[in-house]
């Protein structure tokens, strides 16, 4: 996803909630992932108050970590107050779920929620949402280099001790539906030497000539 695809599906979010006639005293983006759309629907919706909630869920990219759980949770009397909770997807939902149920319990008189893009078959539904979608991995442009650098590992390919670019370009595809060129494969395979996350090497051969 663009970033001129994130800003379109986020007017049709905030186009919905005000076609219902929600009107939100204070959002709440789930960290980090929820983050951006919640300050764009701020601004859409002419929302004051944005606040976050930490959930942690999917530990390493593609590889889901369990259960979720809170890791910083609010702690302030949401009394009265009407709360959108905003997500970026909800894939097996139990993020945003997690986050409802703590939320919840700081009383607030209504609480709605939020995602760019809601995965079908999802446990959990938000009340709004830009699309919906199959199965399949998402990267955002607010965390591309995160992803790929976690991705990057599984589907390298090295022919001696260069990077093989048309078969990890094949296998990026195959294993995760990405799509990318051998520029942007360089460029994170660099930055994953760099974080420590593959070898550096003494020749560095893998730059394309």
């Amino acid at each position: 996803m663009d970033w001129n695809r994130f800003y379109a599906l986020s007017r049709e979010v905030a186009r919905k909630i005000k076609l219902s006639g929600y009107k939100p005293d204070v959002i709440i983006g789930l960290a980090r992932g929820g983050w951006i759309l919640s300050r764009v629907l701020c601004d859409f919706l002419g929302v004051k108050d944005l606040l976050s909630v930490k959930v942690e869920h999917w530990g390493i990219t593609a590889s889901p970590d369990g259960e979720a759980r809170v890791k910083y949770p609010l702690s302030l009397d949401l009394s009265g107050r009407k709360v959108l909770v905003v997500d970026d997807i909800t894939d097996t939902g139990e993020s945003m779920r997690k986050a409802v149920e703590h939320v919840r319990a700081l009383g607030p008189a209504e609480i709605r929620t939020a995602a760019l893009r809601h995965i079908e078959g999802s446990r959990f539904t938000p009340d709004y949402y830009g699309e919906e979608i199959e199965w399949r991995w998402v990267i955002f442009p607010w965390n591309y280099v995160e992803d790929m650098c976690n991705l990057m590992p599984k589907a390298l390919v090295l022919d001696g001790e260069r990077v093989d670019f048309e078969s990890t370009k094949a296998k990026l595809k195959e294993r995760f539906g990405i799509s990318i060129n051998s520029d942007a494969i360089a460029e994170i395979h660099a930055e994953c030497i760099s974080r420590g996350l593959l070898p550096k090497r003494e020749d560095d051969r893998n730059r394309i000539s």
